[in-house]
């Protein structure tokens, strides 16, 4: 294109030096002649940029595709760009159902693209405006077909599956058209006031119905140990009941005379120093 802008300018140089020095009117004929020719090939080079398609128009209609780079056609021929790139468009607050239709608003990302090999057959079927005509609508629609079949509670914890429904939708719908879903993303998820300040005062009441459960089984499990060793003092008790003796009983009781005792008269005909029958027998101890 450069060359040619430069090969223009020389060509009229060349033809305003020409017309002075020659004849007029057959000088500017062939200057004329000339010019049109560098116009019609100006007009026959074609650059299309990286990402695109050329959509080529014959008086109006829709003839030819060309492929990115330098292309030539003929002069009465026009192109106009297709953008062929993964395109992002986001679709927020939209607004759905659950189950229960509960209002559920919804931020959508679509990534997309339209297929360089037939484009032209979009843009002739169905026009420039395509993402007016076909994708827009099916947004919204598709999106409330797939929530409404989840309960309010089950719409968040079921957003990769929504995401993957609506996905897999779009792409049913819109590959005739040589449209390309490359992916749906749920951007976010929201709810009506009401609705979440119910959910929240749930959650409240659930917390506060666990810490109760855990202050009863903390309850429980300190009357568990209290029983537990309540048993364990009886069956000690028992055991010791069970091996008291006379002569445990006589040596205890020595045990714990004065210390200033030195001697004591026993009588030869008694070997202890008290009956241990005079003693209260002790109670039974088991439980």
């Amino acid at each position: 294109m450069g060359l040619l802008l430069i090969l223009a300018g020389a060509v009229v140089l060349v033809g305003a030096f020409v017309v002075k020095q020659i004849d007029h009117r057959p000088a500017v004929i062939a200057v004329s002649i000339i010019a049109l020719i560098v116009g019609a090939g100006m007009r026959s080079l074609h650059m299309v940029p990286v990402g695109h398609v050329g959509i080529v128009y014959e008086f109006g209609a829709i003839v030819d595709q060309i492929d990115e780079g330098l292309n030539v056609i003929v002069p009465w021929r026009e192109v106009r760009l297709a953008n062929v790139k993964v395109q992002r468009y986001t679709f927020t607050d939209l607004l759905c159902f659950s189950e229960e239709t509960q209002d559920v608003l919804i931020d959508l990302t679509l990534n997309y693209r339209v297929s360089p090999d037939i484009i032209q057959d979009l843009y002739r079927n169905t026009g420039v405006n395509y993402f007016e005509v076909l994708i827009a609508p099916k947004i919204p629609q598709i999106t409330k077909d797939e929530t409404v079949k989840y309960k309010t509670i089950d719409v968040a914890p079921s957003r990769e599956a929504i995401r993957i429904a609506i996905r897999d939708r779009l792409r049913d719908e819109l590959t005739p058209f040589s449209i390309e879903v490359v992916d749906v993303l749920l951007e976010n998820i929201d709810f009506n006031p009401d609705f979440k300040l119910a959910v929240e005062a749930k959650q409240i009441a659930s917390q506060k119905a666990l810490e109760e459960l855990e202050k009863v089984k903390a309850e429980e499990y300190r009357a568990q140990q209290i029983i537990e060793r309540a048993r364990g003092e009886a069956e000690a008790n028992r055991l010791i009941s069970e091996s008291i003796s006379p002569q445990i009983i006589q040596y205890n009781f020595v045990q714990r005379l004065s210390d200033k005792i030195q001697l004591m008269m026993i009588p030869s005909e008694n070997p202890f120093i008290l009956d241990p029958s005079h003693f209260i027998q002790p109670p039974d101890l088991q439980p």
